[in-house]
């Protein structure tokens, strides 16, 4: 693990280099009005901010540069980006801001602004002596107006976000307080103010806003994202008051910090529940910082840390923490290593030059990637998830939950399969963010509403939004077997009971699935409806789906049934128009009162 991690960073400080050395030569794209108004006008959000984070990546690209060379060549081309950066006549996202309605629109401290404000404080902080004076004032002058004085002058909640359940919470509310540590610091009792005002609302609001097990409900990668901001800061808050003020002392966060690496299958792979992803992951900067304060957070295989382009974002909080926290890691472990080698711990000292691997640190335990990630079945009890792992490399995960949580899909009682890398019955986890993603319209969108999930339909009827829709039962035997009952995500009064069983094979990967139905009276229909990305094949009540690697076979059971096939498109994340095939077949008896059952199953082909 050591080693692996080791050749992450030495890979990391490469790619900052041969970034600065191909961005050098170009000149920063510009931010224009017609730019700008392309959202307003369409409600398209990605052709500006293909733009604006770009420029963000310039500045993290030479930020990192700077700090790692401190090359003159590379000052003096950091100097003009953040001289660009603040003549930008708005930090915020169009999608963010409304024209029309404030005329103050252009001091608006959202996600990206908030970000940017944190990026340039401490960059000009951490590199004063580098920066030519008038830069780094000008650069200190526009935070303040823009970010920090507008936050300070407010009356508590600033927008949505301070009190609110979120990512927005923590990635807002610890960029504010990492640049005020950094500006504020000649105007203490404003200071002390402000850092209360965020400390209050991450503990009551962020950190509320996880599951009591830890889980995430926005999704692994708002995981990422909101933690990031929020260890950042408190790392900051705890060496600022001399740890008097202790943000991880949260009884909370261990059980929090150990939730990414349950989401990693043994593929790489990972849960994509809510606006999640099938492939996400790691910064590997926040991991190691986390697993040295938490030891029940494990590290997922380094193969899955994000490198530089890997966050299209280009946040600075994460970028340079995967530089200092990775190296501090290495460090502590290595300390711990050779303390353990002269102990006579270890059955012998590392040859010269080699680095000893986490097992020999820690004189022959477990990876830390195996810290309860690799359980044949991970229970989270009160988000109401389950996530399976078989000998042979397949997966599967399902959820309770009901349909009013954050980043919503309809998708109580759902579930997903894959076998190795490939996802053959899919959760399609996060849409392309458009104006309409994030209003009413937002369950037209296939990825947001039962039809794009792995659930029955009711008489036509897909599940309703909102948090008066979902479980009303979850029960796990910790060994492979989930039971959901979930008929109040419908609400139809003729449909008495639904009780989904999943029951997991971990030798084999075989997913048994059975569905029963209890109707206070006639059900016009009751559909199975399946959904996955590749085309399937059908033959009979078989159906085989054939990933880019592997398989897996659908057998329903019982009388013979017409397995209708219908092709969807789906638009991800980043608007790329994807085929989905959705699945059905109708539920034999389901016109009858009383109870009818439908049984399938799903194995590795």
């Amino acid at each position: 693990m050591l080693r692996a991690l080791e050749k992450f960073y030495e890979d990391y400080c490469e790619s900052i280099r041969r970034e600065a050395d191909i961005l050098r030569a170009e000149p920063m794209p510009v931010i224009t009005e017609e730019l700008f108004a392309i959202y307003e006008n369409t409600g398209n959000r990605l052709t500006y901010e293909g733009v604006y984070f770009m420029r963000r990546k310039f500045l993290a690209v030479f930020g990192l540069k700077v700090i790692l060379d401190g090359e003159e060549r590379d000052i003096r081309k950091l100097e003009e980006i953040l001289k660009d950066i603040c003549s930008e006549e708005c930090w915020a996202l169009p999608a963010h801001v409304n024209r029309k309605a404030d005329k103050n629109w252009r001091i608006c401290v959202d996600l990206f602004a908030a970000e940017t404000g944190q990026a340039l404080a401490e960059i000009v902080s951490l590199l004063q002596d580098a920066l030519a004076p008038e830069v780094a004032d000008t650069v200190r002058c526009e935070v303040m107006r823009r970010v920090l004085e507008p936050f300070a002058a407010s009356e508590a909640p600033y927008g949505h976000w301070e009190y609110g359940a979120s990512n927005w919470c923590a990635v807002c509310g610890g960029s504010v307080g990492s640049a005020a540590i950094y500006l504020m610091r000649d105007r203490p009792e404003e200071l002390d103010a402000l850092l209360e005002r965020i400390c209050y609302s991450l503990e009551n609001y962020y950190l509320k806003s996880f599951a009591e097990d830890g889980t995430c409900l926005e999704g692994l990668g708002y995981f990422t994202y909101g933690m990031t901001y929020f260890a950042g800061f408190a790392a900051q808050m705890y060496d600022f008051t001399a740890g008097k003020r202790d943000l991880f002392r949260n009884e909370k966060l261990a059980k929090i910090a150990a939730f990414q690496a349950k989401c990693y299958f043994r593929s790489g792979k990972t849960v994509s529940f809510a606006d999640g992803f099938t492939d996400d992951t790691f910064r590997p900067g926040l991991t190691c910082y986390l697993a040295m304060k938490y030891p029940g957070a494990g590290i997922p295989a380094v193969e899955r840390a994000a490198g530089l382009n890997d966050d299209n974002c280009y946040r600075w909080m994460g970028l340079y923490r995967n530089l200092v926290w990775t190296k501090e890691y290495m460090k502590a472990a290595f300390t711990e290593a050779a303390e353990a080698v002269s102990a006579g711990k270890t059955k012998a000292s590392p040859e010269v030059g080699a680095k000893p691997s986490w097992a020999e640190a820690c004189g022959g335990g477990p990876l830390p990637a195996e810290s309860g990630a690799s359980a044949a079945q991970v229970v989270l009890p009160d988000a109401q998830w389950t996530i399976c792992r078989s000998a042979n490399g397949a997966g599967m995960a399902a959820k309770g939950g009901h349909n009013g949580e954050p980043h919503n899909h309809n998708d109580t009682g759902s579930f997903f399969y894959l076998n190795g890398a490939d996802f053959l019955l899919a959760d399609l986890g996060c849409g392309e963010y458009t104006r309409d993603y994030f209003s009413e319209k937002r369950y037209g969108y296939l990825c947001c509403r039962s039809l794009g999930h792995n659930v029955p339909i009711i008489d036509g009827k897909e599940q309703l939004a909102g948090e008066e829709y979902g479980c009303d039962g979850f029960e796990t035997d910790g060994l492979g077997k989930t039971r959901i009952s979930f008929a109040g995500a419908y609400a139809n009064p003729e449909l008495k009971s639904l009780v989904r069983t999943l029951d997991w094979n971990a030798a084999d990967g075989t997913l048994q699935v059975e569905d029963c139905f209890q109707m206070t009276e006639r059900l016009k229909s009751v559909r199975e409806n399946l959904v996955t990305r590749w085309k399937p094949e059908i033959e009979g009540n078989t159906i085989r789906i054939q990933g880019a690697g592997n398989g897996c076979v659908i057998a329903v059971e019982g009388e013979a049934v017409a397995i209708d096939c219908s092709r969807q498109e789906f638009s991800d994340h980043s608007g790329i128009n994807r085929d989905v095939w959705l699945l059905q077949w109708e539920v034999s008896a389901a016109g009858e009162a009383g109870q009818t059952t439908a049984r399938f199953s799903v194995r590795v082909l």
